[in-house]
């Protein structure tokens, strides 16, 4: 009777949700790029360990929502 699934046209009907993604997705490739550059150029005082750790965690939590949203 009542279809409880998530209509993505919802997300393209609403202004303040289209713009929310529209900046969402280029600063997440902005984050995830940056945090590639401070590894590649930054390293610990071993030359193993990564810089960043768990950082990269947050990025890919970061784009799971993003996703999700969408």
């Amino acid at each position: 009777m009542f279809d409880h699934g998530f209509d993505p046209g919802y997300v393209f009907r609403h202004p303040v949700f289209l713009v929310t993604f529209i900046i969402a997705v280029p600063s997440w490739i902005i984050a995830f790029a940056s945090q590639a550059a401070a590894e590649a150029k930054y390293s610990s005082g071993d030359g193993r360990t990564p810089v960043v750790n768990t950082l990269w965690f947050a990025i890919w939590i970061q784009l799971a929502v993003i996703i999700h949203l969408l």
